[in-house]
């Protein structure tokens, strides 16, 4: 039996993004896992058309999934700040960054699971049955992922690794 607890998803670099609007286009430099997504989420704000955004993804100091959220918030909130500083006149990129403790208390925690797994082994150490429960909140449900992945109800990311490379019967 394992538990996996709550968790937050502190990456060592604070959330950042600096963002450049110029005319009806925008820049945005970001450590980011969903560059794509980023970008569309910069568009919605900006009140830009998707094509018109350009995303520098910078080397980050990990992202452990935090920088992959359905929200876009710091993006988001970036694009929120640098729109005001140009309303006010600043002509310049505008860098917002996230205090760890704006993350910690903000941001998004990894859901609880639990795993029992009951697997039954030979004298040679193959595996002979195995019967493994989960229970734990999907972290794609109601995301633009979920028609990908999950599958006959099942999170492919709460399985990862519980099949491959194991050759099961």
């Amino acid at each position: 039996e394992v538990v996996f607890p709550y968790l937050a998803h502190a990456p060592m670099e604070p959330l950042n993004c600096t963002v450049a609007i110029k005319g009806d286009s925008a820049e945005l430099w970001c450590g980011t896992q969903m560059a794509g997504m980023d970008g569309l989420a910069a568009a919605r704000t900006l009140g830009l058309k998707p094509e018109n955004i350009l995303v520098h993804t910078q080397a980050a100091g990990g992202g452990f999934g935090r920088r992959a959220v359905p929200s876009n918030d710091y993006v988001v909130e970036a694009c929120q700040v640098a729109k005001a500083a140009l309303d006010a006149g600043l002509q310049a990129p505008v860098r917002t960054v996230w205090s760890r403790e704006d993350d910690i208390r903000g941001g998004y925690y990894r859901p609880m699971h639990l795993h029992t797994a009951h697997i039954g082994f030979d004298a040679q150490g193959k595996i002979l049955g195995w019967d493994h429960v989960i229970v734990g909140q999907s972290i794609v449900a109601g995301t633009l992922f979920e028609g990908m992945m999950i599958k006959d109800g099942i999170d492919a990311t709460a399985v990862e690794g519980m099949k491959e490379p194991y050759a099961l019967p």
